[in-house]
């Protein structure tokens, strides 16, 4: 999603509190060159739930780089995706990835995952 176009803007049927902090970024690495790992330091954040898109980009990027800043990881199974490349389908590579990814981060479906308030 290139910035400032239409498909980079949040959906409008999202709703921003007061307290939420929007980071952009510039790379498949949510924590290169952001003020990502400040700011959930300075919130005392230590687990991280990733979803999101691209799978084979800014999905395992972030999930490495999380794991690799200490961070407990969980990646959402189901709640990343991607396009279909020349060789292989979207989801033979989100199923490579929810494999490969386990050595950086615990892999469950959104229906197991709960949060605690």
């Amino acid at each position: 999603m290139e910035y400032g176009t239409k498909g980079w803007e949040i959906h409008p049927e999202i709703t921003l509190a007061p307290q939420d902090v929007i980071i952009q970024k510039t790379t498949p690495d949510s924590f290169y060159n952001t003020f990502l790992d400040d700011e959930l330091k300075k919130q005392g954040i230590e687990h991280l739930i990733i979803a999101g898109i691209q799978t084979e980009a800014c999905v395992d990027t972030t999930c490495r780089r999380a794991f690799s800043l200490d961070y407990k990881v969980t990646l959402v199974s189901d709640a990343h995706s991607t396009w279909d490349s020349q060789d292989i389908t979207a989801q033979q590579i989100i199923n490579h990835h929810n494999g490969v990814l386990r050595w950086f981060a615990d892999v469950y479906p959104s229906n197991e995952i709960t949060f605690d308030s």
